[in-house]
């Protein structure tokens, strides 16, 4: 089942949430994974840009949990997964913004995680690094075009290869799985060694 949405709008979010759980029942697993970026000079961005990123990577994160929650605990329990990034931790010349949203996810999946875990709620964060999506190749080209070096050397350096799709999605299907079941508030970095040099 398919619906579309805006989840950094809240009567959009609760239209949505309530004909999925209509149509198919209590929602136990939660993929908040709606994100986005802004790539320039910190002193050139504006404050609709600060406004609308925060809307889209970490408002979307508050607005579709708080929707999903009280079913899911009513439910006896369910898994979160938080789509963050290397950037939570590893700050990056041009994405001051970027960074900004996705240390906030960071954090969300980390509280959420302490103050609904004897409920039966488990919250965690995937953390792609370099990915080869349309978004990973979109940042790497207008990085590349305000002169950061991330040419296929510099990636391969950083993390010994650009990343699929793939193994994010593998990542982020365990923690949500009850092979993680006593994973919870952690932040599973899928970036083969980015963040550990």
């Amino acid at each position: 089942m398919a619906l579309e949405a805006d989840v950094s709008d809240a009567a959009a979010v609760t239209a949505a949430v309530s004909a999925a759980t209509a149509a198919l029942g209590p929602i136990t697993v939660l993929f908040n994974h709606a994100g986005t970026i802004v790539i320039k000079p910190f002193l050139e961005t504006t404050e609709t840009e600060w406004d609308w990123l925060h809307a889209v990577n970490v408002k979307s994160m508050f607005l579709m949990t708080k929707a999903v929650l009280p079913g899911m605990i009513a439910a006896g329990g369910g898994s979160i997964v938080c789509t963050s990034s290397i950037s939570a931790v590893a700050g990056t010349p041009m994405e001051v913004l970027y960074d900004t949203t996705k240390g906030a996810v960071h954090m969300f999946a980390r509280a959420i995680a302490v103050e609904f875990r004897d409920r039966g709620i488990r919250c965690n964060a995937v953390c792609p690094g370099f990915i080869e999506t349309p978004h990973g190749l979109r940042e790497v080209r207008d990085l590349q075009a305000l002169g950061v070096d991330v040419s296929e050397a510099a990636i391969a350096a950083a993390q010994g290869r650009i990343g699929r799709a793939e193994e994010v999605a593998e990542a982020a299907l365990f923690l949500a799985s009850n092979a993680a079941s006593f994973v919870n508030g952690t932040h599973l970095f899928v970036d083969n060694g980015f963040t550990a040099i």
